[in-house]
């Protein structure tokens, strides 16, 4: 009966550290996450990051010639918030098997969905 409780200890031990492997490789792996958008007309784009994060703006020249400063400005953030939400969709993507049942954290904190070990505190 002993030798069957280490057994499955083990096995479990094993499952845990697999599983925990799998997920901080995806985490990994979506920090890594881009996306872009661009203007309808090509002139403006711009790149965000896994977490929403402007990385690069690219303006052609004939932006400013066609478009008010204050055009221009509401052009980048539509832009902005079109590749924030494709990163975001990414990176639900690419967590999702390993998320529990419900998805990833409202916060987007990926660290709530680590499997504790025994006498591990959660966050906060």
């Amino acid at each position: 009966m002993d030798d069957q409780l280490s057994a499955y200890q083990q096995e479990l031990a094993a499952d845990y550290s697999e599983r925990l492997a799998q997920i901080r490789h995806l985490q990994e792996r979506a920090a890594q996450v881009t996306a872009t958008a661009r203007s309808r007309n090509g002139l403006i784009g711009v790149e965000v990051g896994a977490h929403g994060e402007l990385l690069a703006v690219k303006l052609d020249p004939g932006a400013y010639e066609r478009l008010s400063p204050q055009r221009l400005a509401k052009v980048l953030v539509d832009l902005a918030k079109t590749a924030a939400a494709d990163a975001a969709g990414q990176v639900r993507e690419l967590m999702a098997p390993v998320l529990p049942e419900g998805g990833m954290p409202a916060d987007g904190d990926f660290g709530k969905a680590l499997p504790r070990t025994p006498g591990e505190q959660g966050p906060g």
